[in-house]
Protein backbone atom coordinates (compact mmCIF):
# COMPACT_ATOMS: atom_id res chain seq x y z
CA UNK A 1 0.00 0.00 0.00
CA UNK A 2 1.30 3.64 -0.50
CA UNK A 3 2.42 5.45 2.31
CA UNK A 4 0.67 8.60 3.54
CA UNK A 5 3.92 9.95 2.84
CA UNK A 6 4.90 9.41 -0.60
CA UNK A 7 3.10 11.90 -3.11
CA UNK A 8 0.07 10.31 -4.44
CA UNK A 9 0.79 8.07 -7.76
CA UNK A 10 0.21 10.02 -11.28
CA UNK A 11 -1.46 8.61 -14.21
CA UNK A 12 -0.11 9.75 -17.54
CA UNK A 13 -1.03 9.18 -21.43
CA UNK A 14 2.30 9.50 -23.89
CA UNK A 15 2.51 9.37 -27.23
CA UNK A 16 5.47 7.76 -27.41
CA UNK A 17 7.84 4.65 -25.83
CA UNK A 18 10.81 7.78 -24.44
CA UNK A 19 8.10 9.21 -22.51
CA UNK A 20 6.98 6.29 -20.61
CA UNK A 21 10.78 5.29 -20.20
CA UNK A 22 11.45 8.72 -18.82
CA UNK A 23 8.76 8.37 -16.42
CA UNK A 24 9.54 4.81 -15.10
CA UNK A 25 13.44 6.26 -14.86
CA UNK A 26 12.03 9.33 -12.67
CA UNK A 27 9.74 7.07 -10.91
CA UNK A 28 12.38 4.96 -9.59
CA UNK A 29 11.45 1.82 -6.98
CA UNK A 30 9.72 -0.87 -8.27
CA UNK A 31 9.05 -0.93 -12.29
CA UNK A 32 6.64 -2.83 -13.91
CA UNK A 33 5.93 -3.34 -17.56
CA UNK A 34 3.36 -5.07 -19.43
CA UNK A 35 4.79 -5.01 -22.72
CA UNK A 36 2.50 -5.99 -25.99
CA UNK A 37 4.31 -3.65 -28.96
CA UNK A 38 7.70 -3.55 -27.03
CA UNK A 39 10.17 -6.71 -26.69
CA UNK A 40 11.51 -7.42 -22.82
CA UNK A 41 14.88 -7.20 -24.26
CA UNK A 42 14.50 -4.10 -26.22
CA UNK A 43 12.64 -2.56 -23.48
CA UNK A 44 15.39 -3.25 -20.63
CA UNK A 45 18.19 -2.32 -22.73
CA UNK A 46 16.95 1.14 -23.78
CA UNK A 47 16.88 1.94 -19.82
CA UNK A 48 20.93 1.83 -19.91
CA UNK A 49 22.46 2.61 -16.67
CA UNK A 50 19.46 5.10 -15.51
CA UNK A 51 16.49 2.01 -15.00
CA UNK A 52 15.09 1.31 -11.84
CA UNK A 53 16.64 -1.26 -9.24
CA UNK A 54 13.80 -3.97 -9.28
CA UNK A 55 12.37 -4.66 -12.22
CA UNK A 56 8.87 -6.96 -13.65
CA UNK A 57 8.84 -7.00 -16.98
CA UNK A 58 5.61 -9.11 -18.52
CA UNK A 59 5.63 -9.64 -22.22
CA UNK A 60 1.77 -9.85 -23.25
CA UNK A 61 1.97 -12.45 -25.53
CA UNK A 62 -1.41 -14.76 -27.49
CA UNK A 63 0.88 -17.64 -28.50
CA UNK A 64 2.07 -18.95 -25.13
CA UNK A 65 0.12 -21.65 -23.18
CA UNK A 66 0.67 -23.05 -19.74
CA UNK A 67 3.45 -22.81 -17.70
CA UNK A 68 5.13 -19.71 -19.64
CA UNK A 69 3.38 -17.91 -17.42
CA UNK A 70 4.20 -18.10 -14.09
CA UNK A 71 2.83 -16.43 -11.40
CA UNK A 72 5.58 -13.65 -10.05
CA UNK A 73 8.06 -14.45 -12.98
CA UNK A 74 11.66 -15.72 -13.45
CA UNK A 75 14.59 -14.17 -11.78
CA UNK A 76 16.78 -13.99 -14.01
CA UNK A 77 19.83 -11.73 -11.94
CA UNK A 78 20.49 -8.17 -11.53
CA UNK A 79 16.95 -7.62 -9.62
CA UNK A 80 15.21 -8.53 -13.17
CA UNK A 81 12.36 -10.64 -13.05
CA UNK A 82 10.63 -11.89 -16.75
CA UNK A 83 7.32 -13.60 -17.43
CA UNK A 84 4.67 -13.44 -19.98
CA UNK A 85 0.86 -13.15 -19.92
CA UNK A 86 -1.26 -14.96 -21.99
CA UNK A 87 -3.99 -13.30 -24.10
CA UNK A 88 -6.74 -13.18 -23.70
CA UNK A 89 -6.19 -10.86 -20.76
CA UNK A 90 -9.17 -10.18 -18.70
CA UNK A 91 -7.84 -8.22 -15.59
CA UNK A 92 -4.56 -7.07 -16.00
CA UNK A 93 -4.16 -6.28 -12.01
CA UNK A 94 -2.81 -9.77 -10.70
CA UNK A 95 0.47 -9.00 -11.95
CA UNK A 96 0.31 -5.36 -10.25
CA UNK A 97 0.02 -7.37 -7.42
CA UNK A 98 2.72 -10.14 -7.69
CA UNK A 99 5.23 -7.13 -8.60
CA UNK A 100 4.72 -4.73 -5.34
CA UNK A 101 4.01 -7.80 -2.87
CA UNK A 102 7.94 -7.17 -1.27
CA UNK A 103 7.70 -3.31 -1.80
CA UNK A 104 5.65 -0.14 -2.72
CA UNK A 105 6.21 2.44 -5.08
CA UNK A 106 7.30 2.66 -8.37
CA UNK A 107 6.07 2.43 -11.58
CA UNK A 108 3.75 0.14 -13.97
CA UNK A 109 4.14 1.31 -17.21
CA UNK A 110 1.63 -0.30 -20.25
CA UNK A 111 3.52 -0.12 -23.56
CA UNK A 112 0.28 -0.53 -25.45
CA UNK A 113 -3.22 -0.57 -23.67
CA UNK A 114 -4.80 -1.94 -27.21
CA UNK A 115 -4.88 -5.47 -25.79
CA UNK A 116 -6.96 -4.82 -22.30
CA UNK A 117 -9.73 -2.68 -24.72
CA UNK A 118 -10.06 -5.67 -26.77
CA UNK A 119 -9.68 -8.58 -24.39
CA UNK A 120 -11.78 -7.09 -21.07
CA UNK A 121 -15.38 -7.62 -21.71
CA UNK A 122 -16.06 -3.84 -19.69
CA UNK A 123 -12.92 -1.94 -21.17
CA UNK A 124 -13.76 1.55 -18.77
CA UNK A 125 -13.54 -0.96 -15.52
CA UNK A 126 -10.66 -2.90 -16.42
CA UNK A 127 -8.87 0.41 -16.57
CA UNK A 128 -10.59 1.52 -13.68
CA UNK A 129 -9.46 -1.43 -11.79
CA UNK A 130 -5.89 -1.07 -12.94
CA UNK A 131 -5.71 2.54 -11.94
CA UNK A 132 -6.84 1.88 -8.42
CA UNK A 133 -4.72 -1.11 -8.30
CA UNK A 134 -1.50 0.60 -8.96
CA UNK A 135 -2.42 3.37 -6.57
CA UNK A 136 -3.12 1.50 -3.75
CA UNK A 137 1.09 0.00 -4.25
CA UNK A 138 1.60 3.18 -4.65
CA UNK A 139 3.01 3.20 -8.11
CA UNK A 140 2.83 5.72 -10.84
CA UNK A 141 0.38 4.71 -13.91
CA UNK A 142 2.00 5.16 -17.83
CA UNK A 143 0.17 3.71 -20.77
CA UNK A 144 0.74 4.25 -24.15
CA UNK A 145 -1.69 5.93 -26.62
CA UNK A 146 -2.95 3.68 -29.01
CA UNK A 147 -3.04 3.57 -32.61
CA UNK A 148 -6.31 2.31 -33.23
CA UNK A 149 -9.17 4.92 -32.87
CA UNK A 150 -11.50 3.01 -30.71
CA UNK A 151 -8.67 1.74 -28.43
CA UNK A 152 -7.13 5.11 -27.92
CA UNK A 153 -10.72 7.08 -27.45
CA UNK A 154 -11.51 4.04 -24.53
CA UNK A 155 -8.36 4.64 -22.76
CA UNK A 156 -8.17 8.28 -22.84
CA UNK A 157 -11.06 8.44 -20.93
CA UNK A 158 -8.82 7.48 -17.90
CA UNK A 159 -5.56 8.90 -18.43
CA UNK A 160 -4.73 12.51 -18.29
CA UNK A 161 -2.18 13.35 -21.16
CA UNK A 162 1.52 13.70 -20.82
CA UNK A 163 1.29 16.71 -22.74
CA UNK A 164 -0.13 19.04 -25.48
CA UNK A 165 1.11 16.99 -28.84
CA UNK A 166 -0.97 13.63 -26.53
CA UNK A 167 -3.77 15.89 -25.56
CA UNK A 168 -3.82 17.09 -29.70
CA UNK A 169 -3.21 13.22 -30.88
CA UNK A 170 -5.99 11.75 -28.30
CA UNK A 171 -8.54 14.41 -29.58
CA UNK A 172 -8.01 13.49 -33.43
CA UNK A 173 -8.08 9.77 -32.87
CA UNK A 174 -11.41 10.24 -30.37
CA UNK A 175 -12.86 12.55 -33.32
CA UNK A 176 -11.88 10.00 -35.98
CA UNK A 177 -13.85 6.72 -34.18
CA UNK A 178 -17.31 9.15 -33.26
CA UNK A 179 -17.02 9.94 -36.77
CA UNK A 180 -16.93 6.15 -37.35
CA UNK A 181 -19.63 5.01 -34.74
CA UNK A 182 -21.94 7.61 -33.91
CA UNK A 183 -22.09 10.26 -37.29
CA UNK A 184 -24.93 11.81 -35.72
CA UNK A 185 -23.78 12.80 -33.04
CA UNK A 186 -20.26 13.50 -34.67
CA UNK A 187 -22.35 15.86 -36.86
CA UNK A 188 -23.39 17.66 -33.23
CA UNK A 189 -20.14 17.91 -31.94
CA UNK A 190 -18.80 19.22 -35.27
CA UNK A 191 -21.65 21.93 -35.44
CA UNK A 192 -21.92 22.94 -31.46
CA UNK A 193 -18.53 22.43 -29.82
CA UNK A 194 -18.30 26.13 -29.49
CA UNK A 195 -22.01 26.83 -28.07
CA UNK A 196 -21.24 23.15 -25.72
CA UNK A 197 -18.35 25.13 -24.23
CA UNK A 198 -19.90 28.05 -23.44
CA UNK A 199 -22.88 26.01 -21.72
CA UNK A 200 -20.71 24.24 -19.23
CA UNK A 201 -18.73 27.37 -18.44
CA UNK A 202 -21.72 29.42 -17.64
CA UNK A 203 -24.24 26.66 -15.93
CA UNK A 204 -24.16 27.32 -11.97
CA UNK A 205 -24.66 23.48 -11.44
CA UNK A 206 -22.28 20.62 -10.54
CA UNK A 207 -24.84 18.08 -12.17
CA UNK A 208 -27.06 19.66 -14.86
CA UNK A 209 -29.02 18.02 -17.59
CA UNK A 210 -28.94 19.64 -20.79
CA UNK A 211 -31.64 21.69 -20.75
CA UNK A 212 -30.10 23.19 -17.51
CA UNK A 213 -27.02 23.97 -19.58
CA UNK A 214 -29.09 25.29 -22.44
CA UNK A 215 -30.85 27.84 -20.21
CA UNK A 216 -27.80 29.08 -19.11
CA UNK A 217 -27.22 30.50 -22.58
CA UNK A 218 -27.85 33.64 -24.89
CA UNK A 219 -29.83 33.71 -27.90
CA UNK A 220 -28.42 30.08 -28.36
CA UNK A 221 -28.42 28.35 -31.69
CA UNK A 222 -28.80 24.52 -30.22
CA UNK A 223 -32.00 23.15 -28.65
CA UNK A 224 -31.96 20.94 -25.49
CA UNK A 225 -31.78 18.29 -27.51
CA UNK A 226 -29.09 18.75 -29.89
CA UNK A 227 -27.10 20.38 -27.22
CA UNK A 228 -27.46 17.42 -25.81
CA UNK A 229 -26.53 15.45 -27.88
CA UNK A 230 -22.99 17.57 -28.44
CA UNK A 231 -22.78 16.95 -24.65
CA UNK A 232 -22.95 13.56 -24.77
CA UNK A 233 -20.42 13.27 -27.67
CA UNK A 234 -18.22 14.88 -25.09
CA UNK A 235 -18.79 12.36 -22.72
CA UNK A 236 -17.65 9.56 -25.05
CA UNK A 237 -14.06 11.85 -25.94
CA UNK A 238 -13.52 11.93 -22.41
CA UNK A 239 -13.87 15.49 -21.70
CA UNK A 240 -17.13 15.10 -19.65
CA UNK A 241 -18.52 12.89 -16.79
CA UNK A 242 -22.07 11.61 -16.32
CA UNK A 243 -23.34 11.56 -13.28
CA UNK A 244 -24.33 8.12 -11.75
CA UNK A 245 -27.43 6.24 -13.65
CA UNK A 246 -30.81 7.68 -14.64
CA UNK A 247 -33.66 6.22 -16.16
CA UNK A 248 -34.47 10.17 -16.56
CA UNK A 249 -32.76 12.20 -18.81
CA UNK A 250 -29.04 12.42 -18.59
CA UNK A 251 -27.13 14.82 -15.62
CA UNK A 252 -23.19 15.75 -16.73
CA UNK A 253 -20.86 15.38 -14.25
CA UNK A 254 -19.25 18.87 -14.07
CA UNK A 255 -16.65 17.86 -11.32
CA UNK A 256 -15.09 15.82 -14.54
CA UNK A 257 -15.27 18.87 -16.76
CA UNK A 258 -11.94 19.28 -18.77
CA UNK A 259 -12.27 22.52 -20.36
CA UNK A 260 -8.22 21.96 -22.08
CA UNK A 261 -9.70 18.55 -23.69
CA UNK A 262 -12.73 20.52 -24.71
CA UNK A 263 -10.20 22.90 -26.49
CA UNK A 264 -8.27 20.30 -28.03
CA UNK A 265 -11.15 18.76 -29.53
CA UNK A 266 -12.46 21.78 -30.81
CA UNK A 267 -9.14 22.38 -32.12
CA UNK A 268 -9.68 19.37 -33.84
CA UNK A 269 -12.90 19.97 -35.02
CA UNK A 270 -11.84 23.18 -36.87
CA UNK A 271 -8.98 21.80 -38.72
CA UNK A 272 -11.50 19.08 -40.27
CA UNK A 273 -11.34 19.20 -44.18
CA UNK A 274 -14.37 17.70 -45.03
Amino acid sequence: MASSERPAPTTRLHGDAQGLRAAAAAAGGTHLALLSSTTIDDWHRSFGATGPSRCHYVSVDDTVRGAAAAAGGRAVGGGVFVSVLERPVSDPTSVVDEAFDEAAGGSVVVDDPTFIVEDAGDPDAALSSLSSVAAEAGADLHVGLPADCEAATVVSRHFTPADETVLQSAARAGLEHLRRTDPTNFGYLRSHWREARTGLDSVEMCYPQAKQVHASLRDPETSPRTLGAALGALVELGALGLWGDTVAANRYDLTAYDPERVAAIGEAVESLED
